[in-house]
């Protein structure tokens, strides 16, 4: 039997990586994942698999924006990331970004407008998977938590910053699966299910 292929999916601590797993999974309820508000909580790069799934879901550890992790365990985790993905970027067909909406606006203020020295950590991400050729969708998580007018506001200060690092992000429903230079990305809730059957409907469409 062919080993199965891979999904990644990536982002910082706390942002909902381990719902999402959840939600994508045959049978959610044999999921026994640690879900909760305790960032950092998945520290284990393990395989997630179910017999009926077509393919096995890798969640990768959370980093930055832990209140209980210290500097040298943040570094040792992105250490570990990074070991991990440079020896088993093959096996990935696709990649989930997860990125909270709440923070995006801070996170470029901080690291694009104020300090133009230093890339902000989400940008940097999605470059180094880029390196590796692992086709990527960013998921804004929690869009339910905005009002559409901020969504929209973040949404596009999101798509500006990231020309400034040359990254051509789109919206999935105007992505072109034949144009590699476009990232998509999507708006999504775990807590609502906001566009879970669009999620579910790209990674068809990438594991083809």
């Amino acid at each position: 039997m062919s080993e199965k292929p891979s999904l990644l999916i990536i982002g910082n601590s706390n942002v909902g990586k381990s719902s999402i797993t959840k939600l994508i999974l045959p049978n959610p309820r044999a999921f026994k994942g640690k879900i909760g508000k305790s960032p950092g909580s998945t520290l284990l790069i393990k395989p997630i698999t179910q017999p009926n799934s077509p393919y096995k879901i890798i969640d990768l550890p959370g980093f930055g924006y832990s209140k209980h992790s210290s500097h040298r365990r943040e570094e040792h985790i992105k250490k570990q990331i990074v070991i991990h993905i440079e020896k088993h970027y093959e096996d990935y067909f696709f990649g989930l970004v997860v990125l909270n909406i709440l923070r995006i606006e801070d996170e470029i203020n901080k690291y694009f407008i104020k300090n133009k020295r230093t890339i902000p950590l989400s940008f940097e991400l999605i470059q180094f998977l880029n390196e590796f050729k692992i086709p990527i969708l960013i998921i804004l998580n929690k869009i339910d938590k905005v009002s559409n007018f901020d969504k929209n506001k973040i949404i596009n200060l999101l798509l500006r910053a990231a020309k400034g690092y040359n990254l051509n992000l789109v919206h999935l429903n105007n992505y072109d699966y034949k144009n590699s230079s476009e990232i998509p990305y999507l708006e999504f809730s775990a807590l609502k299910k906001i566009n879970l059957k669009e999620l579910k409907l790209a990674i068809q469409n990438f594991l083809k």
